[in-house]
């Protein structure tokens, strides 16, 4: 926007009108559908690094991964890494999904929200586990917590369904996002596919989908503290921002 001049008293005074365009912030379905893809790639990455980890266990041990008593550290260092990774890196990719750039305060805030969506996460599994242990068990206790695993499953479900059914919609009428609809759906599939392999697996493994639940929920608690920075930045840049 050009300047603004105005004469007062004989002399000419100029007034800055540049106004900084700052997007929106998203409202309603937009924002559940940026914290769910932040969920799902959040998921994505981890159980890219849990495979990862996986191969290169496979690969130290000459192909017999039980015989591995003690990994290398910095083999350990992978899984440390992957869930603090996946839980930030989750959010930042639906950030530049949905269109938009990102600074140090974006990143900021997402540290913020994973870390406090981090407690959150683990006050509720105390809270659960600690309810759960005074009911009666629906499964047997030897073959691990299976009712926090179908509360969580339950859960996420939930969470996702609205997402992915406008996914659909959107690649069956408008496509105003194909790009992104496509990479919800091929995670959802991926995922879906990868934690029933695992429960038919059995074992330790079974427990997969809990496990790629964790920095994903991290994940999507740090999309909605990027969203509420987002949103104060806007209300506090009005069609005055700029003038001086």
């Amino acid at each position: 926007m050009e300047p603004a001049a105005a004469r007062v008293d004989g002399c000419v005074e100029v007034f800055d009108m540049t106004v900084t365009p700052t997007r929106p912030a998203m409202v309603g379905r937009d924002r559940h559908h940026f914290a769910a893809d932040a969920f799902l790639y959040a998921a994505c990455i981890f159980l890219v690094a849990i495979g990862v980890q996986e191969l290169l266990a496979y690969l130290v041990s000459g192909g017999e991964p039980g015989t591995l008593v003690t990994p290398p550290v910095w083999l350990e260092l992978v899984g440390a890494l992957a869930m603090p990774v996946a839980a930030i890196g989750g959010p930042l990719l639906a950030w530049r999904a949905s269109g938009r750039t990102f600074g140090w305060r974006v990143l900021v805030a997402a540290v913020v929200g994973a870390v406090v969506g981090s407690a959150l996460i683990g006050m509720a599994i105390i809270a659960l586990v600690s309810v759960l242990r005074r009911l009666p068990g629906l499964f047997p206790e030897d073959e691990g917590p299976w009712e926090l695993v179908v509360i969580a499953a339950l859960a996420v479900v939930a969470f996702l369904a609205e997402p992915v059914v406008a996914a659909v919609r959107d690649l069956t009428g408008t496509r105003r996002h194909p790009g992104r609809d496509w990479l919800r759906l091929g995670i959802v599939a991926i995922g879906l596919a990868a934690v029933v392999a695992s429960v038919v697996a059995g074992g330790e493994s079974a427990e997969l989908g809990l496990f790629l639940a964790l920095p994903a929920t991290a994940a999507a608690c740090a999309a909605a503290a990027m969203d509420l920075w987002q949103s104060r930045r806007a209300q506090g840049s009005g069609p005055t921002a700029g003038v001086r």
